[in-house]
């Protein structure tokens, strides 16, 4: 079968002889039409041909078949006898490489799909776009890629931090704010080693970073006379975290204000239950370390255990996990939980299936089995007979009493909603927080500062984040510190207030790269990560 020409590279002379075809592949017979060529040492042409071989070649794929060349290419005497080499193969412009086995079009291909897809997925893809390679491949194929340095940049650059392994190690992203590119990536967070990148760079006048100490030391040594701006992002977050310890403080009051929301019962029983929560085991002192939501709803389980409910309908009043249910109901006080012990239940089974147990409470069988020798726990018992009912298809006697749900808001919950405008929280929310504030006005007041810093960046006024810092160290709560530390940073702080600098595509950046390392499965060291991210930014940007 005759070839087009069109088929063959047309910055090649090669020359079809013929083609096979079989199922779903080509294979094309071609030879070399050069007349001569170059020593690979001394440059020097040569037309003496000394013997011929056969190099086989992918190409890139034809209507979904696959496409090999065998080409048939020859090796050439080096006549110069100055040259230490006097027999060379066959030189090829760069659509064939030595010792190559693919054509350059071919490669380019993969590279871009290996840039997209990372390797397994890569490779997966490969198949199906007729260029089927292992993950192997792909990722000597990104290897090989030229590093792209980016020498000089807009002068505005954006500094984070990024995981290799949360909590253990980390390296350093760099982004060009102007072009929103990555322009490298550095192998960890050190203050000397962002400085020496920084002085490398002297176009650099804008730093914007978070407020990590480094940062600010490599900044400040790197280039000492640019404009540094502290990220806004971690400045609300690093607020969100002030307010939230400060609601962990008000523990006792956030279970009066719960117990306050949720107080819809009917009059015939408020007595009753108010006395069930006196009876309630309470310290203080233990409470303060615990999450108040889970203090309520400890409290809230031991009245519903007193009223002598199922642990079903107390899991589906309060919206909480049976397990969790079971073990509140075991405890005489919150404490930490340790690891689940084995028990010898299952030699018990049968005998609490039988038709006499099956109206009896799973208090009184727990009595009756730990006589006869049970070694487990009331709230591992309670676990196993929820099991055991569910794999017998056995339906419990009792059903569950209608109940009204509760709510209970976490800390930082609690946090976010100081934050939001009254207009955007839902009914439920703002009705807890008018109760809040009553029960605690120095929230109120804290929520006034909170949102007074947020409007801080929206305005952009000279001078507002020292009158906010000032107002803020005389309230009495956490957020006094948060305007301490503040001033540890204020002038990279400041500038975030008054210019419009964001460190946002930055977290974008980071994102993406955490994709990009994901793709690799474990294979993404660093080099090969920051060729890959560099790589791609290139990519993405031409495009």
């Amino acid at each position: 079968m005759k070839v087009p020409r069109f088929i063959l590279p047309s910055n090649v002379k090669l020359r079809s002889n013929f083609c096979i075809y079989q199922t779903g592949s080509v294979l094309i017979h071609a030879l070399t039409c050069q007349l001569s060529s170059r020593c690979p040492l001394c440059n020097k042409k040569s037309n003496r041909i000394h013997s011929k071989y056969v190099r086989a070649l992918a190409d890139l794929p034809a209507s979904g078949n696959l496409v090999r060349i065998r080409l048939v290419s020859r090796k050439y005497f080096c006549d110069n006898k100055a040259c230490s080499r006097k027999i060379f193969t066959e030189r090829f412009s760069k659509e064939i490489q030595p010792y190559g086995r693919r054509l350059g079009r071919s490669v380019n291909l993969i590279s871009k799909m290996a840039l997209e897809l990372g390797g397994n997925k890569g490779a997966n893809i490969s198949k199906f776009a007729g260029v089927p390679v292992s993950s192997s491949t792909i990722v000597r194929i990104i290897k090989k890629l030229p590093a792209r340095e980016q020498l000089v940049t807009s002068g505005i650059i954006g500094v984070d931090d990024w995981a290799f392994k949360k909590g253990r190690t980390y390296g350093t992203i760099l982004v060009d704010l102007d072009s929103n590119r990555v322009i490298d990536l550095l192998p960890d967070r050190e203050a000397g080693t962002l400085s020496a990148w920084i002085k490398k760079h002297p176009e650099i006048q804008v730093v914007s970073r978070d407020r990590y100490g480094p940062y600010a030391l490599g900044a400040t040594e790197g280039a000492p006379n640019a404009i540094q701006v502290a990220d806004r992002f971690h400045l609300i977050k690093n607020l969100g975290e002030a307010t939230s310890r400060m609601f962990q403080t008000k523990s006792k009051a956030l279970r009066e204000v719960f117990s306050l929301y949720n107080n819809t019962v009917p009059d015939s029983l408020a007595a009753e239950q108010s006395k069930m929560v006196d009876s309630v085991p309470d310290n203080d002192q233990l409470d303060a370390r615990l999450n108040p939501v889970k203090v309520y709803l400890f409290k809230k389980v031991k009245e519903m255990q007193q009223q002598k409910l199922s642990k079903r309908a107390i899991a589906t009043a309060l919206k909480i996990n049976k397990k969790t249910v079971a073990r509140y109901m075991s405890l005489d006080a919150l404490y930490i939980r340790k690891g689940h012990s084995t028990t010898n239940f299952d030699s018990f089974a049968q005998i609490l299936l039988d038709e006499c147990n099956r109206n009896r409470t799973f208090k009184d069988l727990f009595q009756t089995i730990v006589k006869s020798g049970f070694n487990g726990k009331y709230t591992s018992f309670c676990e196993r007979m929820n099991n055991l009912y569910a794999s017998n298809k056995i339906s419990k006697p009792n059903k569950p009493p209608q109940i009204v749900p509760v709510r209970a808001w976490s800390p930082n919950k609690l946090s976010f909603l100081l934050y939001m405008d009254n207009e955007k929280l839902s009914a439920g929310d703002k009705r807890f927080m008018e109760l809040l504030y009553d029960k605690c006005p120095e929230v109120k007041h804290i929520e006034v500062l909170v949102k007074r810093f947020k409007n801080l960046f929206k305005m952009k006024e000279p001078g507002s984040l020292s009158q906010w810092i000032a107002d803020a160290q005389m309230a009495d709560s956490t957020i006094k510190n948060f305007a301490k530390n503040l001033l540890r940073d204020y002038e990279a702080v400041n500038n975030a207030v008054i210019t419009s600098y964001s460190n946002g595509q930055v977290e974008g950046q980071v994102n993406r790269l955490k994709n990009i390392k994901r793709m690799m499965y474990g294979r993404a060291g660093f080099q090969l990560l920051r060729k890959m991210v560099l790589s791609k930014s290139v990519l993405d940007h031409q495009n």
